[in-house]
């Protein structure tokens, strides 16, 4: 296996609509699975065919992931907007060119990175809210600059050490550590 494997990272959103005149006082319905994403959840992993976006020119590998982790309004309480934190899949800025289950696997842990990275997000947030009773938007940004940048170390160190997806062995105790951490973090799941 001589291929290379990139991971797009898109910028966090944190969509905040206090300043628009039409905020309205309902949020949309959370949807995990759309044309242009997929939100993540145990039960689903991804396929050959949820990578709909096309490979550039300039492109050497054989798959790139747009992986992210999103911070979304969830709920409108007491005049605040209340947000949830999820890890998100982008189906057209992600491409494949292989069917190889190996590379598919080795960009579901990708996936799942994001999902880690947005478990500890929910930590934190959790422990700003129980020591302070709320969470501002300047916790979110705080908490988004620190994790985040972690969460881009950690993806870049992850197909280093794969040499991206070409060591098998390495790939094994990577699935095995990513899957351990997000079971310590099991509390920080979203129940979707």
């Amino acid at each position: 296996m001589n291929h290379v494997i990139k991971v797009f990272f898109i910028p966090l959103f944190i969509i905040l609509s206090y300043t628009t005149h039409l905020c309205a006082q309902t949020v949309d319905k959370l949807v995990l699975d759309t044309d242009e994403g997929i939100i993540w959840t145990a039960n689903r992993k991804l396929k050959r065919t949820d990578f709909l976006g096309k490979a550039t020119a300039e492109a050497t590998g054989k798959a790139l992931t747009g992986a992210n982790i999103i911070i979304i309004p969830s709920a409108y309480k007491n005049g605040k907007y209340e947000y949830r934190v999820l890890a998100k899949f982008y189906k057209h800025l992600s491409w494949i060119s292989t069917d190889s289950s190996a590379i598919i696997d080795h960009e579901q842990l990708h996936f799942d990175i994001a999902e880690l990275f947005a478990r500890k997000m929910r930590k934190e947030i959790h422990f700003v809210k129980r020591n302070i009773g709320q969470v501002s938007e300047s916790d979110y940004r705080r908490i988004h600059k620190t994790v985040f940048q972690d969460y881009i170390n950690y993806q870049r160190l992850y197909d280093a050490e794969t040499k991206h997806s070409t060591l098998e062995d390495v790939q094994e105790k990577w699935n095995i550590l990513v899957a351990k951490k997000l079971e310590s973090l099991e509390d920080y799941t979203l129940n979707l």
